[in-house]
């Protein structure tokens, strides 16, 4: 009797799993139509098929769904936002989940990277996607990302727009001066300045030239870190100066102030730019915390 009942335990145990895995799966039908969208989207072919005419899509929101035909519409206005952009296929998880209600329900995790035509820059951010089926068809689908960083990268392409000749010549200079910094372009450089720059850190003159700017930044920099990059986080031009936002990272792999401690470091700062007319800089004031960046290398204890 005991055996029967251990018998017939393993059964519905058995049973039970084989239920749950109905409920759940990573591979379907459904599963590979989700991808053959997901394809379709890349290659920029909206026909469709294996969305219902009836569907609904909700994107970033709960309360007002497109058509298909107004899905097929929304892509290509974006469409013409961006020099490329698509589904990158690094990490992507599907699963497909039947509800206690009996919907059939696909999860996509996915990357998303696009170039913006307008300006060049590259975004790349994760993208929840979930299709409802009924019938062999999409009946409902829901997607959610945050789109900051695209809406303000649409804004800046427009507000480059709106700039005056003098407004567009000191953000050229800018931008060809963090190219020549992340390039270690000292030759460059010293065409983007007057021959007598000035170069503040915190008040401090540290550069009275444009040689110096090489030798006393640059080089110091790039031997103590040699994969060195500035990032402009964001700026503001008024009057001749531009007021930017930076951020440095690089790892300590050379020599920098007498040590070489393998470790990262990742700063923030601001600098205040003087462009001429001929747009060459004759004067950077910059401002950062020298603290945090001797902690990032462990030459001073953390603060409590």
């Amino acid at each position: 009797m005991k055996k029967l009942f251990l018998l017939g335990l393993v059964i519905l145990l058995f049973a039970a799993c084989e239920q749950k895995d109905t409920r759940y799966t990573q591979n379907s039908p459904e599963i590979d139509m989700v991808k053959k969208v997901i394809e379709d989207y890349n290659s920029k072919d909206y026909n469709m098929n294996v969305i219902a005419d009836t569907s609904k899509t909700f994107f970033n929101n709960k309360k007002n769904p497109m058509s298909k035909t107004e899905l097929v519409a929304y892509h290509k206005a974006n469409d013409a936002n961006y020099s490329k952009r698509g589904f990158t296929g690094e990490d992507p998880e599907y699963e497909m989940v039947v509800t206690d209600d009996g919907e059939t329900w696909v999860n996509a995790w996915l990357d998303w990277q696009a170039t913006l035509k307008g300006s060049g820059k590259v975004i790349d951010m994760p993208v929840h996607l979930t299709y409802r089926f009924a019938d062999g068809k999409i009946v409902r689908q829901v997607g959610m990302w945050d789109p900051t960083e695209v809406i303000l990268g649409l804004q800046e392409i427009e507000a480059e727009k709106a700039m005056s000749v003098d407004e567009k010549t000191i953000k050229s200079t800018i931008d060809a001066v963090v190219k020549a910094w992340n390039a270690n372009d000292q030759k460059t450089m010293a065409t983007l300045m007057t021959d007598d720059m000035v170069r503040t850190a915190n008040g401090t003159v540290v550069a009275k030239s444009p040689a110096e700017y090489g030798s006393n930044l640059m080089d110091v920099f790039f031997t103590g870190f040699p994969d060195f990059k500035v990032t402009l986080d964001d700026y503001k031009i008024i009057g001749n100066k531009a007021i930017i936002n930076w951020t440095c990272t690089g790892t300590n792999t050379g020599t920098f102030q007498g040590k070489s401690t393998n470790k990262p470091i990742k700063t923030h700062g601001l600098s205040i730019w003087t462009i001429e007319k001929d747009g060459r800089a004759s004067r950077e004031d910059a401002y950062y915390d020298n603290l945090t960046l001797f902690q990032q290398l462990g030459y001073m204890p953390e603060l409590q």
